[in-house]
């Protein structure tokens, strides 16, 4: 039986497989199979996002009611609390890290609040009087993000 290597591309697939027609219809079907394992990868890869985006999107959880926020490897849990207005607001460092709670866009104050700097074991705290969303972040991590919401 002659030797003769084909390539295909399967419909849809950004993948050439390389089949060898001696081997026989199996392999063809392996080959088939591993270019479609790899696409549906790639799917799932571009729909779930990529691993460490830390990009805010619109998939955040919903608001939780609470007057505490834990801040726990490099973030604030949970991201978005509801308060009633006039609560003191307390965020507690569970990290080695030292952080903050600064209002606003990251990395522009809007002078709101700030916890000041709070070491690990800390905590720092803002009574929130006036309604309304309040963005905030660590004035030391900026990429760490969250929301107060005051109602």
């Amino acid at each position: 039986m002659r030797e003769e290597a084909l390539i295909r591309r399967l419909p849809g697939a950004a993948v050439a497989v390389v089949i060898s027609t001696a081997r026989g219809k199996l392999n063809a079907a392996s080959a088939a199979l591993g270019v479609s394992l790899v696409v549906a990868a790639g799917v799932l890869f571009v729909a779930y996002g990529t691993a460490g985006d830390e990009t805010p999107t619109s998939s955040r959880a919903a608001a939780v009611a609470t007057d505490r926020v834990q801040v726990e490897d490099f973030k604030y849990v949970p991201e978005t609390v509801t308060v009633a207005a006039g609560t003191t607001l307390t965020w507690v460092n569970e990290d080695s890290a030292p952080h903050t709670s600064t209002s606003g866009a990251s990395p522009s104050p809007d002078g709101e609040f700030d916890t000041g700097t709070f070491v690990g074991g800390a905590s720092g705290t803002v009574t929130l009087s006036e309604p309304g969303t309040y963005a905030y972040y660590c004035a030391l991590h900026p990429f760490m993000r969250a929301t107060v919401i005051v109602e």
